[in-house]
């Protein structure tokens, strides 16, 4: 027998024959949902054609510490038999080897993501996958043993459906130019990103496939829901969300009559919209969030789309919406994901010592709930980052509905970048994308070099409300003004002698941590009415217990103060009588202006605009803030107050994009951009041997949200007090965990997700914590953690980083 799988402890073994075709069925079960299950099934059966090899069984039996390369093997057997086979019938020999390379990358990637160009290698060499290719050249034992095994794998094919190879082979070329075929390329460059994101797709449907069987090689040790188990939990969800309608009754004004429209019009397009990308553009005090939530399960129901995603960009927002979503449809199968505290690049090194890789991966959540609730970042790791968990992550994005919510909120760099992987998520990937903010984003707009292709695959309109301006104005309840009418510069000082003379409740959104700290120290020394603040500072659960607060205050009409970064301004609920804004983008000035009279208690609330001093408020290294700050400063400045704000919502964004057009590739240095990387990757030049040329590795190195690799570090608040001592001596008394014990680690770190603060690696603040797992988790002293601020660098002073 041929191994695939060998435990040493146990002698338990596992052909190679039985994990080949338990890795394409799998693998083909998962991409039939989107037409690539052929495709798959022929990389899972020969992904690893090159254990077969008499050094790699030598290595399981022997000396397992070897390295073996076993994954070039079966890439070099289809490069030449792929472009033999679909030459034959007629298929233009460029693409035979676009496909023949696509296959033997993924195949030969499947342990570890590579760049295709290798600029330390002789001119000969350039094409990594042709280095790796001719060491298979250079081995007689391909001829002797695997060519053999191959044919052997061959035989079987009929028991599968397939007639023979070339029957495989011809299928799976038709997935691939099938849906090559629904992508809008308008040059060379997007063509090859789109081939790019083929390259994505298949790696992720095999890796999992391939660690699912893996870890089950002996005995069943991870058992997928069944697909019984999932429709009940969607049947589930729309009963829920369905039966809450039901009791908000008949509309008793004009402001829930609009409301009941809205949701109605939603119902009914979530039952019928095909796959595509859609604009739900609401004020705010809409409903958005559960109007949103009512589309996902009617999509789930009528669409059957597997997976509800909520992704937005902000903590704050997805703390709260997750919390009202779980309130709405309970807990079974939704996973909130927006902290790594255990950072995934270093299990690897967890599980050094007793090398077993398999292991790791089971540890690293796969997104494979039916409801995810996670950040902007995260979704961007699962599109560009190379780590195997976020490559995994991709394909359970396939067919599935998707709410990109607070979208205004990503970085220009990233534009590019989006559109095009939206655009091969709705036309390849079967999802089904719903854009949700008050200030939508032109990412049509005929300036930009790569645009997004909103709509339907059945022509359905891309706006899925589109309301009359009478509709429109039921929702209109706040004034904006300037501060100062001449566009001068105010302090903070000056600040604080405006809020103090206003006798309701105020609002105050500043861009920066210190300046609200500032602020809030300047009103603490002259005022006795109740004064919050707050930032990222505070742990979630902090910020929830704080905001909780506030919201009763306000019911009860105190006239409180409450001093923030913009994290409150989307998509928290919160109802100030006033709100004071300090300059930033148009989108940013709009949602903050939700937190104002929210609930229409007024006639009118006030949203003042205060451009404070650079001295106090620095946001010189806020890029993406000062750059939207200067455009909204040049639109509003022969403005007079009041000031309509929503009508200069298109031309912000114009002026925004014109302004960096030169910056939507994501610039990396040296003329280079990660768009380049990922598509015809210009810096490889004409002696790159092959068709396909992008950087993967390095371009999903450089793609970062957030530039910065931040560190969760679990904080002493609340309820995490009694479960950390616990926890710590745990961890204590089991420096050198087992398989179980990290099992366990696992679900105590997802318990203590809402008691976490993410602290930049090179902090200072970091000293103030404890590190275990040789500081792979990080846990903080009470002591450094204030009951109002949040962290402190020292225990007697607040850190503001």
């Amino acid at each position: 027998m041929i191994i695939g799988h060998y435990d040493a402890s146990t002698e338990k073994k596992q052909s190679l024959e039985e994990h080949l075709f338990n890795v394409a069925i799998d693998a083909r079960e998962h991409a039939a949902t989107i037409n690539q299950g052929d495709l798959l099934f022929l990389l899972g059966l020969f992904h690893d054609l090159g254990k077969a090899h008499p050094d790699f069984q030598d290595k399981l039996l022997n000396h397992p510490k070897r390295h073996v390369d076993h994954s070039s093997a079966g890439a070099y057997y289809l490069l030449l038999r792929i472009p033999q086979i679909l030459i034959q019938k007629g298929i233009p020999q460029k693409d035979s080897f676009i496909f023949s390379e696509v296959i033997a990358y993924v195949i030969s990637a499947h342990h570890g993501i590579y760049d295709l160009y290798d600029r330390e290698a002789n001119e000969s060499q350039f094409n990594r996958l042709r280095m790796r290719i001719n060491s298979v050249q250079e081995k007689a034992a391909f001829d002797q043993t695997i060519q053999p095994f191959a044919t052997d794998l061959e035989f079987q094919l009929p028991t599968y459906g397939y007639n023979h190879l070339e029957d495989l082979i011809v299928k799976s070329y038709a997935n691939f130019k099938n849906a090559l075929a629904k992508l809008p390329d308008k040059d060379d460059t997007e063509r090859d990103f789109y081939v790019g994101a083929f390259v994505r797709l298949y790696l992720s449907f095999l890796k999992n496939a391939d660690i699912l069987d893996t870890v089950n090689a002996y005995e069943e040790v991870i058992i997928p829901s069944s697909e019984e188990e999932n429709q009940n939990r969607r049947d589930s969800y729309l009963h829920y969300v369905e039966e809450l309608y039901q009791k908000f009754g008949k509309p008793s004004n004009d402001l829930n009559r609009v409301r009941t429209m809205i949701a109605d019009r939603i119902k009914e397009r979530g039952q019928k919209d095909s796959s595509g990308i859609y604009r739900l553009n609401l004020p705010t005090g809409a409903g958005k969030t559960k109007a949103s939530l009512r589309y996902a399960v009617q999509q789930m129901a009528q669409q059957n789309k597997k997976r509800f995603y909520y992704i937005t960009a902000f903590l704050s927002v997805l703390e709260q919406n997750a919390k009202d979503i779980k309130a709405i449809i309970g807990e079974d199968g939704v996973l909130e994901h927006h902290s790594n505290i255990v950072r995934e690049k270093e299990f690897k090194e967890l599980y050094e010592e007793i090398d077993d890789e398999v292991m790791q991966e089971y540890l690293l959540d796969s997104w494979d709930s039916p409801v995810v609730l996670t950040t902007m970042v995260q979704f961007f790791q699962t599109l560009f980052k190379t780590k195997s968990a976020n490559i995994r992550r991709f394909s359970n994005l396939a067919n599935s509905i998707m709410v990109l919510d607070e979208v205004q909120s990503l970085p220009i760099e990233v534009t590019s970048l989006f559109n095009l992987m939206m655009n091969f998520m709705s036309r390849v990937m079967n999802t089904t994308i719903i854009l949700c903010t008050a200030t939508q984003p032109a990412y049509d707009y005929e300036s930009l070099e790569h645009q997004l292709v909103y709509g339907g695959e059945m022509a359905e309109q891309a706006d899925i409300v589109a309301l009359t301006k009478k509709e429109r104005i039921v929702f209109e309840r706040t004034e904006l003004k300037k501060l100062r009418e001449d566009n001068s510069k105010t302090s903070l000082s000056e600040v604080a002698d405006y809020v103090l003379e206003q006798e309701e409740s105020v609002l105050v959104i500043l861009n920066t941590k210190p300046a609200v700290y500032q602020l809030y120290q300047l009103l603490n020394e002259q005022t006795e009415r109740p004064l919050y603040q707050l930032s990222t500072n505070m742990c979630p659960q902090h910020r929830l217990d704080t905001i909780a607060e506030i919201k009763q205050l306000i019911k009860e009409d105190v006239p409180l103060i409450c001093i923030s970064t913009q994290l409150i301004e989307a998509g928290v609920d919160v109802d100030f009588a006033q709100v004071v804004r300090s300059y930033a983008g148009i989108d940013s000035i709009v949602q903050a202006s939700g937190r104002c009279n929210r609930e229409g208690k007024r006639a009118l609330g006030q949203v003042t605009l205060v451009n404070v001093n650079s001295e106090e408020e620095n946001i010189s290294r806020l890029t993406e803030i000062k750059k939207k700050k200067s455009v909204t400063e040049d639109i509003l400045y022969h403005q007079s107050s009041p000031i309509d704000i929503s009508v200069f919502n298109d031309e912000f964004f114009k002026r925004y994009y014109e302004n960096n057009s030169k910056n939507m590739d994501y610039p990396i240095g040296d003329n280079q951009t990660a768009y380049d990387y990922l598509s015809h990757n210009h810096f490889a030049g004409i002696q790159l041997k092959g068709i396909l040329r992008q950087a993967f590795k390095t371009a999903g190195q450089k793609i970062d949200l957030i530039k910065d690799d931040s560190i969760g570090i679990i904080v002493p608040y609340g309820d995490s007090i009694e479960m950390l001592e616990d926890f710590e001596t745990f961890l204590a008394d089991h420096t050198y965990p087992t398989f179980e014990d990290y099992i366990y680690i696992k679900e105590k770190v997802k318990e203590l997700q809402l008691y976490t603060v993410n602290a930049r690696e090179n902090s200072s603040f970091l000293k103030q914590a404890k590190p275990y797992l040789d500081g792979r988790i990080w846990i903080l002293p009470q002591e450094f953690y204030d009951e109002k601020f949040g962290i402190k660098k020292e225990a007697d002073s607040l850190l503001i980083f």
